[in-house]
């Protein structure tokens, strides 16, 4: 489930724009998530092949429209054959997934009423033991891709699920339809393997870093200025932090600050050094080991995209 839960985390990013963040003065920042798995950075072309199990096909559909949408700077990352195909291809994607449902009653506390008046009004609600029926659902995909110029499997994962549901005597609700259930388990297996397999585009709004603590009253006059110019020209606050810069302000907000504005402009390594001096200047900082991840991982997607871009098919 934490699989899930951290692949899930990087297709957010696309739609990023949290409401706290809303609320308070952001850079926003283009981005790349590199794959998780770098052997597919000469893989073009992909055949879904069997996938065994009770909802194996299911999968194996899902899989073909997530990785055929899968597009990086406005191109298609693969080319997606579904089923079998004369077409050589680069490597094919197969696999096993299975769904188990069990139901076993139970006993669990709720609260309940064990009084009522004239009026059949509720006067003395107890936790009291109750008759329970408790539905579980064991869900696994198995997925191999297999590299076709020397047939070595070049991806093996395994994506385990659970789903644990208990309906007591007298609850107002039902158990969710356990297809229901199983479909976003598919789905969410299929967004992992995805994210896995190709790089992900976002876009982000990332706070930025307020506090003038340590400042004198005429510097943290000037930061607060350029604050309030990130909500109408962003270039322009950068530029008025790279002065206070220059006239030699050091301090965590403004090296943070000015590290997102780098970032904002693409020019990565520039972010690297002043996350890196932010990192020096608060060691341990939440949102300064963020960026320096996150913009890592941005460098490294580029470069295995231009890896791509000047290689030939996989081999």
């Amino acid at each position: 489930m934490n699989r899930f839960l951290n692949n899930m985390t990087a297709v957010l990013l696309v739609t990023a724009g949290l409401a706290s963040a809303a609320q308070a003065e952001v850079l926003t920042i283009d981005g790349l998530t590199p794959a998780g798995s770098p052997e597919f950075v000469r893989i073009r072309s992909l055949a879904i092949d069997d996938f065994g199990g009770s909802d194996g096909r299911a999968l194996a559909f899902e899989l073909e429209d997530r990785l055929a949408d899968a597009t990086l700077f406005g191109q298609p990352y693969f080319d997606v054959i579904g089923g079998r195909s004369a077409v050589q291809v680069d490597a094919t994607l197969s696999g096993n997934v299975t769904a188990g449902v069990e139901q076993y009653e139970t006993v669990a506390k709720r609260r309940r009423c064990v009084e009522r008046d004239d009026k059949n009004k509720c006067v003395t609600h107890r936790n009291i033991k109750v008759d329970c029926l408790t539905r579980t659902i064991d869900f696994r995909a198995q997925v191999r891709a297999t590299r076709y110029s020397d047939g070595r499997s070049i991806y093996t994962e395994s994506f385990p699920d659970r789903n644990e549901q208990t309906i007591c005597f007298g609850d107002d609700e039902d158990f969710a339809s356990s297809e229901s259930v199983i479909r976003a388990m598919v789905a969410n297996a299929a967004g992992a393997i995805r994210n896995d397999l190709a790089p992900v585009q976002y876009r982000q709004d990332i706070r930025i870093l307020e506090s003038r603590k340590g400042m004198t009253k005429a510097e943290g006059n000037a930061f607060k200025d350029a604050i309030r110019m990130t909500k109408s020209d962003a270039a322009e606050a950068c530029r008025m932090w790279d002065e206070a810069a220059s006239a030699g302000l050091l301090h965590i907000s403004l090296v943070f600050n000015r590290g997102l504005c780098a970032e904002q402009r693409g020019e990565l390594e520039t972010a690297l050094v002043l996350y890196g001096e932010a990192e020096r200047l608060s060691p341990g900082k939440l949102e300064v080991t963020e960026a320096l991840q996150r913009t890592s991982d941005h460098l490294r997607a580029l470069e295995e995209w231009e890896a791509r871009q000047s290689g030939g098919s996989a081999g």
